[in-house]
């Protein structure tokens, strides 16, 4: 039965490929990063730490296949990356006493968003919007922090699920995921232009008093090549 299963699978794809149009390409552009963040103060009230933007960047390949008039898929593989600045004020810093923190978290990834697409001629080109999920998998990161009397402190981030406290490692968990939106132009030489805003739906951190999610918007220039059956 499993058998059957499969080769029906794959004749279904192979179908729907041979029909449908594909074309693959690049995309890159500037993404302002963001996270929001909270801490467990008691089992019922939290805290809201006071998170700013990132600049960071994502660069990576598309592939854009018609499903039908005016609809299509559009996965892609990218690097991307992300973060926040933090400011926050903590009671016992090293100095006996309240300790202003500023802390900048980059966090890289290997993202996989599947966008549905619909287009519509406008002008030399396509007007296009869509929206889809997104699955991403963490693989390095850096977190700076500069305490007020303290001095400088640089922790490497490691993407695993510990909730081990150490100075020099900050644990975040592997995989993200979440909802992506986007809209854009595309000319019919295959420049394209679009805007996105990436919106986080899982908690990435291990440990139990914090709760992070990313967010980013992201403006990027693509390029398709010819489309082909």
């Amino acid at each position: 039965m499993k058998k059957h299963l499969l080769l029906l699978t794959a004749a279904l794809s192979c179908g729907l490929f041979s029909y449908a149009q594909v074309s693959f390409g690049v995309k890159a552009g500037y993404s302002l990063a963001g996270m929001s963040s909270k801490n467990a103060i008691t089992d019922n009230t939290s805290e809201q730490a006071n998170t700013k933007t990132l600049s960071a960047f994502h660069a990576g390949i598309i592939a854009d296949i018609t499903l039908a008039k005016n609809f299509s898929l559009q996965p892609g593989l990218f690097y991307s990356a992300k973060g926040a600045k933090v400011d926050q004020t903590i009671s016992n810093g090293p100095a006996d006493g309240p300790e202003k923190v500023a802390s900048t978290a980059r966090l890289n990834y290997l993202e996989l968003p599947v966008n549905f697409l619909y287009k519509r001629a406008l002008g030399p080109g396509k007007i296009f919007a869509g929206f889809g999920p997104y699955l991403a998998y963490g693989v390095g990161g850096k977190i700076k922090t500069d305490y007020e009397h303290y001095g400088h402190m640089e922790s490497e981030v490691k993407f695993e699920n510990k909730k081990d406290v150490d100075a020099n490692i900050a644990y975040v968990k592997p995989f993200d995921a979440g909802a992506n939106f986007i809209a854009g132009y595309e000319l019919k030489m295959g420049l394209l232009f679009s805007v996105n805003y990436s919106l986080g739906l899982t908690n990435t951190s291990p440990y139990d008093s914090e709760t992070e999610k990313n967010h980013y918007l992201g403006i990027s220039v693509g390029y398709l090549l010819h489309k082909h059956k």
